[in-house]
């Protein structure tokens, strides 16, 4: 932006601070804010602009699209609008006053909040990553992962979780994940976002969002003493017994083939199983205490075995034995890393899923260069 030899008005100083990873017009909207859409992608741009690491990632991303970038479209991401098609009519007039989409924060649930211009559902742009390499440490994907690739891959996950991973995975993936296992875990991650915004649409439905009900919550929540807290939202709280009917709800209102409620109840287990393990590395490192928003991942799980509708090809002893098994085992190995290797968990950076130039690495990237 050029200024000539006048001096820039306040409105070309905060234009400046947009201008490298926003459009124009996104920049118009974010000076002006005249709805809920506007009021998150402000939310979104500053939460990058006060994160240098982020600026850099989100900078390199809209320079490679050139002229087709556009921030608010890469936080256009999946799940509510499927959703939100799945209602019957009175439950999607109900939802559709939702203005909904990703965002930066540290909150692995999605969230769901009131701004000045109605009522916002969010969910965390890292749950992707948590998504993508807890399922690779968990799953059996066709070809043989080697155990200290699952373990690695796991790390990632829960370091994600932790805010201790740099949220710069568009640029330094970490490693290489065969593309036939992409096709399985693209379609698993989408699936758990549409749970999550089923559970946020359930709440809608069930009358929980009521004044009085909210709780403040960080976008980015520090757990080490080298963070602070920031940008603080007002967002709905509620009893555990109500979130264990949302998480119902998640289940039964959506109407759904037989085949598709099939998986939607696979990867919504599945993401309860993931979010248990992290629990219990989070849990060992920061004993909890105080009111929590959302109930454990294995009592949720346990509520959804019990109380969901079983999918037509339920497999009783995967969900009931296998599944709870497997995470108990990794529960104990995460516990034991932890104990063992907590540095690992605690510097703030890049963890890999093995060393570089190797098949599940590739060649070392080298910042400042590759970047």
């Amino acid at each position: 932006m050029k200024f000539g030899n006048s001096h820039p008005t306040r409105n070309d100083i905060n234009r400046l601070w947009y201008h490298d990873v926003c459009t124009n017009e996104e920049i118009d909207r974010i000076l002006n804010v005249q709805n809920a859409e506007d009021y998150l992608l402000k939310l979104r741009a500053d939460t990058i602009a006060d994160d240098i690491r982020l600026w850099r990632v989100f900078l390199n991303m809209a320079k490679t699209a050139g002229g087709k970038w556009s921030l608010e479209r890469y936080f256009k991401l999946f799940g509510y609008d499927y959703i939100l098609k799945c209602l019957n009519p009175e439950h999607r007039n109900i939802c559709s006053k939702v203005t909904y989409g990703a965002i930066i924060t540290s909150d692995p649930n999605g969230l769901i909040f009131e701004c000045d211009y109605g009522i916002c559902s969010t969910y965390s742009v890292a749950i992707r990553y948590f998504s993508f390499f807890s399922s690779l440490a968990l799953l059996e994907l066709g070809e043989p992962i080697p155990l200290y690739v699952r373990l690695n891959a796991m790390r990632i996950a829960i370091r994600t979780m932790l805010q201790k991973e740099s949220l710069d995975f568009e640029v330094d993936p970490r490693g290489i994940i065969p593309s036939e296992m992409l096709t399985i875990l693209k379609p698993l991650y989408i699936a758990q976002i549409g749970f999550i915004a089923a559970h946020e649409y359930s709440h809608l439905i069930n009358g929980d969002l009521r004044k009085g009900e909210t709780i403040k919550l960080a976008l980015i929540q520090s757990h080490f003493k080298n963070q602070t807290d920031y940008k603080m939202l007002n967002a709905y709280t509620s009893a555990q017994h109500k979130e264990f009917k949302a998480d119902i709800g998640a289940m039964t209102y959506p109407l759904m083939s037989k085949k598709q409620y099939s998986y939607h109840y696979f990867a919504t287990m599945m993401w309860f199983a993931s979010l248990a393990i992290y629990e219990a590395a989070e849990n060992y490192i920061f004993p909890p205490n105080g009111r929590q928003t959302h109930p454990g991942a294995k009592a949720r799980y346990n509520n959804l075995l019990e109380n969901a509708p079983r999918p037509i090809d339920f497999d009783e002893e995967f969900y009931i034995k296998d599944l709870p098994e497997l995470v108990s085992w990794w529960e104990e190995v995460i516990i034991e890393d932890v104990s063992e290797n907590f540095e690992c968990y605690e510097m703030y950076g890049s963890t890999y899923l093995d060393a570089p130039n190797t098949k599940w690495r590739g060649k070392e990237l080298i910042d400042r260069i590759d970047y």
